[in-house]
């Protein structure tokens, strides 16, 4: 298994852990348990494609970046959520 393999799945199985963690003790809207689910999911997209990755076109790069930045959105706004109720 290569590192960036093993690196990958270990963030990914991490940050699963946590989030899940987060929507157990969370009383969150309707809306954004369904925004979680997808979040956990998007997490393991990445380790699904890593052969597109090592391509490294313009489209892929792009693709997993705003991917990243719609996790991280989600994820900052359950926590804030969830520090505000």
């Amino acid at each position: 298994m290569s590192k960036t393999l093993r690196n990958q799945l270990i963030i990914a199985a991490f940050s699963s852990v946590m989030i899940s963690i987060l929507w157990f003790i969370g009383d969150l809207a309707f809306s954004m348990n369904y925004a979680l689910a997808f979040v956990i999911a998007a997490l393991w997209v990445p380790v699904l494609l890593r052969h597109k990755q090592r391509e490294g076109s313009m489209f892929w790069n792009v693709f997993f970046g705003l991917l990243g930045l719609v996790v991280l959105s989600v994820v900052v706004r359950v926590v804030w959520l969830i520090g505000r109720g």
